[in-house]
């Protein structure tokens, strides 16, 4: 599980009948139901909106002690599925009729979780095109904190190279805080996406006043501000514990590789192997594998579809992965720890060769 950290090791070429073999999943996938819509969208809504409106109205209403710190984790994972809903809702599979994903989408990204839906969604259908695509895929870009691949951008700035001396240690810390960049960047898509927000503009207010300024007026700005931090940052480290093992240290694509759409999809994903009983923490996406091969699928179908998946890519020499939630996170650590190092490499190398020029200049 732990090779794909750094230096994934040769995986065999895939022929051209991947698409006619991705066909033939689907066929096999479909004679066994698998790929019929579900309303289990619809029962998780009946569940969870009512677990996120007492249990936020108890963080506003309770005096901090054990009552209010318990209940900060189960709105937080109540906040977290409706990011599941707005995700789902981005990939049309919540139904076939476009409005129904529109709707639910605003409704649990935008309004309950302060994003962008609508940039969010034309953003991460790039990262599922372009999975792991170091010119490609959004999601391989880290601003100028983080490193996740070899000279990227926070090599190249005093903040980054600062913080990748302690990547490996400070990332999960700071993934308490990632609230705040999603919600400055859905701010900040209001302005630079103005036809792809166009609904967000009306929508992301009512989340500022429904889940802060009323109730700053109401039980006092305290209170508000206390259950509004606390929940975002919980909410916050558990979607980094949710998205970030799906592919941080999972094979890496430049330029110059040219996989099929079966390979890169399945090569690069990494799955985790959780009780199912766990699996509403996930919203599905410990399924990974099988969601960028049939992201439309309603994510309640995909712990099914893992066996039939898993031997389909054996058949055909195609490395699929999975891993313990431990496992995963400890590759998370392995692969920026061994970015740090690389860069520390990439540094010395050069040392050298700047040394010699100085040495060349002095003795002319």
């Amino acid at each position: 599980m732990t090779a794909a950290n750094t230096a994934p090791a040769e995986l065999p070429e895939t022929g051209p009948d991947d698409a006619q073999a991705l066909r033939d999943l689907h066929l096999e996938l479909d004679r066994r139901g698998l790929l019929e819509p579900s309303g289990f969208w619809r029962r998780k809504l009946l569940v969870w909106i009512p677990v996120l409106l007492l249990s936020y109205l108890g963080l506003l209403a309770l005096p901090f002690g054990l009552a209010w710190v318990a209940l900060v984790p189960l709105a937080s994972v109540a906040l977290l599925t409706m990011g599941y809903l707005g995700h789902d809702a981005g990939h049309c599979a919540l139904s076939k009729r476009r409005w129904v994903n529109d709707v639910w989408g605003h409704f649990g990204m935008t309004f309950l979780c302060g994003f962008s839906f609508g940039f969010w969604r034309a953003r991460h259908n790039r990262h599922h095109a372009h999975c792991q695509e170091i010119d490609g895929d959004p999601d391989m870009h880290f601003g100028v904190v983080f490193s996740v691949y070899p000279d990227s951008a926070s090599w190249k700035t005093p903040l980054g190279r600062f913080f990748l001396r302690i990547q490996r240690w400070a990332f999960w810390p700071l993934s308490c805080l990632y609230w705040a960049t999603l919600r400055y960047d859905g701010i900040r898509d209001l302005f630079q996406q103005p036809k792809l927000t166009r609904v967000d503009r009306f929508v992301m207010p009512l989340h500022w006043i429904v889940l802060l300024v009323v109730p700053g007026l109401v039980f006092g700005w305290g209170a508000a501000v206390a259950a509004y931090l606390a929940v975002s940052c919980v909410s916050s480290l558990m979607t980094a514990s949710v998205f970030i093992p799906n592919h941080i240290g999972m094979r890496r694509l430049t330029q110059a590789d040219k996989p099929s759409y079966l390979e890169q999809q399945v090569t690069t994903s990494r799955n985790i192997s959780n009780p199912p009983v766990l699996d509403f923490y996930y919203g599905g996406l410990n399924s990974q594998i099988e969601h960028h091969l049939f992201p439309r699928v309603s994510h309640d179908r995909y712990r099914a579809m893992r066996p039939v998946v898993r031997a389909f890519c054996q058949a055909r020499g195609i490395a699929y992965q999975e891993a313990s939630l431990y496992g995963a996170l400890a590759s998370v650590g392995r692969h920026l720890g061994a970015m740090t190092a690389a860069y520390r490499a990439s540094k010395n190398a050069a040392a050298p060769a700047g040394a010699e020029r100085q040495l060349t200049s002095v003795e002319s």
